[in-house]
């Protein structure tokens, strides 16, 4: 019992279903066992989904024939073959790709505002901006911080966090701080060569407390 519950479960996470995609009336083709001329045509296609979603179509589309009035299925081949041809895939059965595209596309989108903000926050330093600065050694990242403190012209000044993480991070640990007894200069250049290397990571202005910024030792 406990297989056909799971595989129900997998059934209604992804799968295999048909859609009628069109339906017609033809009125130029006749019963052969009733004789009217109301002929009832659906045009189905499978498609794959997920949750229900539909990613998209696969396979031949499909033509059920049957009359309207009696209900009999009739065959004709030239008829299913040519509503098969003109009958086109509606745009719904590619909704799982339009979505994907559209969440590729909006995420580049926000990677290059993300990179041009940077870059403005770069070129204009603050005081009080943060700096996530990584630095690469032996295919190793590791990561500390730079919390900008005086800017003199073309001069940066910063003091650097306590202590070096060797994963991503976006604040600082609890018993982490900025250590005003070493500070640092910077030339704005440097500042821009360091950001088209990569090394600096993120910029944070308008930062809050929670991250632990404010904590100078």
């Amino acid at each position: 019992m406990a297989g056909n519950l799971n595989g129900i479960s997998m059934l209604l996470i992804y799968g295999r279903r048909k859609a009628r995609i069109k339906k017609y009336t033809d009125i130029l083709q006749s019963c052969k066992n009733c004789g009217s001329f109301d002929i009832g045509i659906k045009v189905y296609r499978d498609y794959f989904h997920i949750f229900f979603l539909p990613i998209f179509p696969f396979g031949h589309k499909t033509v059920e024939i049957r009359c309207n009035n009696c209900g009999e299925q009739i065959r004709l081949d030239t008829v299913k073959k040519q509503y098969e041809d003109n009958t086109k895939t509606p745009f719904f059965l590619y909704a799982g790709l339009i979505l994907f595209a559209g969440l590729i596309l909006f995420l580049i989108n926000l990677n290059l505002n993300t990179q041009k903000e940077k870059s403005r926050s770069v070129e204009n330093p603050m005081v009080g901006d943060v700096y996530r600065i990584r630095k690469d050694t032996n295919n190793t990242s590791t990561y500390y911080f730079l919390r900008l403190t005086q800017i003199n012209g073309d001069t940066v000044y910063a003091y650097h966090n306590n202590l070096e993480y060797g994963g991503y991070v976006n604040k600082l640990n609890d018993d982490d701080f900025f250590n005003k007894d070493e500070e640092l200069i910077y030339t704005r250049k440097e500042l821009k060569q360091m950001l088209d290397k990569g090394e600096i990571n993120a910029v944070e202005r308008n930062y809050s407390d929670y991250n632990g910024f404010n904590r100078v030792r």
